[in-house]
């Protein structure tokens, strides 16, 4: 059983994500069940895919208006990555975006917004954008940072994650392809709820950009705790191993 020991609700998402890294995150666990411990330590590395996905979740912690002071948009003169004034451009904002990034992510952020269930959340309980919990268990050292976790009275009761994807009609594979359902799980069990309360809100990255809201059925809770537990285990001994089980029932 996971005891939190500490929550940072004003920590920045760049300490979050240099400092402590020695502590164990979702994303950890994820590699250590799939590959091993020491592949698991390889961070990865950047591409477009995940510095977009990174603009998504800013724009849907912070909101337009601080999203807009963080990120600046890169002028029609200054757009052609060739040139001396591109790069001179990109020196001085480090955050810039190009137009046609700039539209899509206000048009998915509009999409979520419109979700009902979204709204549902948004207009009935407190919300809390990445908040830091630390925890421990069995002796080991966890971490996660939840994109929006959502209380009453105090009482977290529901935990969503923001995901951007090509097809929502195919993201269930997405969720055991990458591990989702160990992460929900993780969560869900350092905060103390239901997986079951854990949705994970899939938007399309192209036109219409549709929006939908999925959550782990509990043949998938089992399945997700059980990895999870596979990978805690596999750290507590250091083995190296692949992370499988013998026979991975479908």
């Amino acid at each position: 059983m996971f005891e939190i020991v500490k929550q940072l609700p004003n920590l920045s998402n760049n300490l979050y994500h240099s400092v402590g890294t020695e502590i164990i995150s979702s994303s950890f666990l994820k590699g250590v069940y799939k590959h091993s411990v020491s592949r698991a330590k390889i961070p990865l590395e950047p591409n477009d895919a995940l510095t977009f996905g990174t603009q998504f979740h800013d724009i849907c912690e912070l909101g337009t208006k601080e999203f807009n002071k963080m990120y600046s948009v890169i002028p029609d003169d200054c757009s052609n990555k060739r040139t001396k004034l591109y790069k001179e451009f990109i020196k001085d904002n480090p955050n810039a975006l190009t137009k046609g990034d700039s539209v899509r992510l206000s048009r998915m952020y509009d999409n979520l917004n419109s979700n009902e269930f979204y709204r549902s959340l948004e207009d009935n309980y407190d919300a809390h954008s990445e908040h830091s919990f630390y925890a421990k268990r069995d002796g080991l050292d966890f971490r996660i940072r939840p994109d929006k976790h959502y209380s009453h009275n105090g009482e977290i009761l529901h935990v969503v994650d923001f995901k951007t994807t090509g097809d929502c009609s195919t993201f269930r594979f997405d969720i055991i392809k990458y591990g989702y359902d160990l992460q929900a799980v993780f969560y869900a069990d350092v905060l103390g709820i239901n997986p079951a309360d854990f949705y994970f809100i899939a938007i399309e990255k192209t036109y219409p950009y549709t929006c939908q809201v999925f959550g782990l059925s509990e043949e998938s809770i089992n399945k997700g705790r059980r990895k999870m537990d596979i990978a805690i285990n596999k750290i507590k001994s250091g083995e190296k191993s692949i992370g499988y089980e013998l026979v991975e029932r479908v």
